[in-house]
């Protein structure tokens, strides 16, 4: 469907929109529950870094011009900043999102081999950055930017080369086994710090292990997207949603409630919220914004 007002096309990826879902409600469950055992390493880093995954994935889509994609990235910082006093003990991750697309505002245009070796490296920088326990931005804890910026170039690799049944079938298989196998390493093994699996610490087991993880259910949401579709609105405005969140997650967080309050109210917002307007408010602020520094006529595809 076209939009004659914007001269862009608005049709979607849903599975993409419902893989951002899930990184959100993987989120509030982190953050409004109390988890113990196995199921804590499930939750802990891994909707964080889907997050950024898609991120890069929505880089991929999107046909902007290396200036939107900096002054998106500094909106982002300073959405950062201006939520972080209010959010308690939640941590907020636009700021590193928004430093890592800043940084990388030309990748969308680079050659797959280049991405790949920008990958890797950016994969081995995270684990001797690890290693030394070395945190880059103290305002970003626990998101490392090197582990995100890593994330985010395999999310343009992902939506460059896996947006086919075959490959998602592929994609989600070897996803499961990453993801399975990051779960084995952080429950029996004590690795060093450089292959640390452990959530948010960036070693080379917790980047590889969250790629993996990211590919899994980015394939699985975009194999079933038929079945599963009704997530999607609350995928199709992530910021408004994510902003709700943490303003609100330190106050529902002690009451047994607090995640289905949440969880119910991000859905019902969505849905109503996106039945009268194309985008969320939120959404909707930062294209205007961005607007300023060229016209977004090349966008093809928003997720």
């Amino acid at each position: 469907m076209q939009n004659r007002n914007v001269g862009i096309d608005v049709d979607r990826n849903v599975g993409i929109d419902v893989a951002r879902a899930v990184a959100l409600v993987g989120m509030m469950v982190a953050h409004l529950t109390f988890l113990d055992g196995l199921a804590v390493q499930v939750f802990y880093g891994f909707p964080a870094a889907l997050f950024a995954f898609i991120s890069g994935v929505s880089m991929g889509y999107m046909r902007a011009r290396p200036a939107q994609f900096i002054v998106r990235g500094l909106c982002l910082i300073g959405m950062h900043f201006a939520l972080a006093p209010f959010t308690g003990q939640v941590f907020v991750v636009l700021g590193t999102i928004g430093l890592c697309m800043a940084l990388l505002a030309w990748a969308p245009r680079w050659s797959s081999p280049v991405l790949l070796w920008l990958a890797c490296v950016l994969a081995f920088g995270s684990a001797v950055l690890s290693s030394g326990s070395v945190v880059l931005i103290a305002a970003f804890w626990p998101y490392s930017p090197v582990m995100w910026a890593t994330l985010m170039v395999t999310g343009i690799l992902f939506q460059r080369h896996m947006i086919a049944p075959r490959r998602l079938i592929v994609g989600f298989v070897v996803g499961t086994v990453l993801f399975v196998a990051n779960l084995a390493l952080r429950w029996y093994v004590l690795l060093p710090e450089f292959f640390d699996a452990n959530g948010h610490t960036g070693g080379l087991g917790d980047v590889m292990g969250s790629i993996g993880t990211s590919v899994g259910v980015c394939s699985l949401c975009c194999l079933l997207r038929r079945w599963i579709g009704w997530l999607a609105p609350l995928g199709r405005m992530p910021l408004t949603v994510y902003c709700i969140h943490v303003l609100t997650a330190d106050w529902l967080a002690p009451k047994w409630f607090g995640i289905w309050v949440s969880l119910a109210g991000a859905i019902v917002i969505s849905y109503v919220w996106l039945a009268i307007f194309t985008r969320g408010p939120i959404e909707t602020l930062l294209r205007r914004i961005t607007a300023v520094v060229g016209k977004e006529k090349n966008e093809k595809i928003r997720s």
